[in-house]
């Protein structure tokens, strides 16, 4: 398990063991964490906008030739 590094200087022990305890329960928390499904309403924006990175990459393709 990769355990995130406190700095040390400048922190008293307390400090720093306050923030590994925060980065745990940081860690515990968003552990299984999902993001939630899009809604109806958000998929045809997120359409449009895949839609429209594609014909930017292909626009910048053919303006290169």
């Amino acid at each position: 398990e990769d355990a995130m590094r406190v700095p040390s200087v400048g922190l008293t022990l307390f400090e720093r063991q306050t923030i590994r305890e925060g980065y745990r329960l940081a860690e515990r928390m968003l552990r299984d964490y999902t993001d939630p499904p899009p809604s109806l309403l958000a998929l045809p924006a997120l359409w449009l906008a895949s839609l429209r990175q594609a014909m930017r990459d292909l626009y910048r393709v053919i303006a290169r030739d």
